[in-house]
């Protein structure tokens, strides 16, 4: 089980560092390969996409202080959410101005608009819980020694005494 979690990171770890600057390119660009890029790209490449793009790095580089480190598993699985969630975000971003729309509306027409809109938001607001999460577990699991998890019986030094008076232990 070990070497599967260990291959899982290893791999997740080098596609990431691409998806890590191609997700938010596709998010900044995305419009400009359908020419339907409008007043808010430039909004969205400095906002939506250089976060994503920091956080991603943040989260990647972290462990590699270290030698033979990689980001813990559960820390990529939320960047492999927040990735795959800057994808659809890429196509569904609305955009205004002449000839603006998303590049979901470019490639359908006019009548997917409502529904690119509709996706947006959700998405939007996934990518970034999920990658904020996922940046704060990489340099969390990071500062750990090689192995170390908290036990259970650790749980009580952080809650007090452990003593609870309801059940009366």
């Amino acid at each position: 089980m070990t070497n599967d979690v260990g291959a899982f990171r290893r791999w997740t770890t080098r596609i990431g560092w691409i998806l890590a600057v191609a997700v938010p390119l596709w998010m900044a660009g995305g419009r400009f390969l359908t020419d339907s890029a409008g007043d808010l790209t430039v909004v969205y490449a400095l906002t939506l996409s250089l976060v994503l793009l920091l956080l991603s790095v943040v989260a990647l580089a972290v462990p590699r202080g270290r030698p033979g480190h990689y980001p813990s598993a559960r820390s990529l699985g939320l960047l492999l959410i927040a990735w795959a969630c800057g994808l659809g975000l890429g196509f569904t971003l609305p955009d205004t101005g002449e000839g603006a729309s998303s590049v979901l509306g470019a490639l359908v027409g006019r009548e997917a608009e409502g529904v690119a809109a509709a996706f947006s938001n959700p998405l939007g607001i996934i990518m970034l819980f999920m990658s904020i999460a996922g940046c704060v577990l990489a340099v969390r699991d990071s500062s750990r020694p090689d192995g170390a998890r908290r036990s259970p019986g650790d749980e009580d030094d952080y809650q007090g005494t452990g003593y609870f008076p309801v059940l009366d232990v």
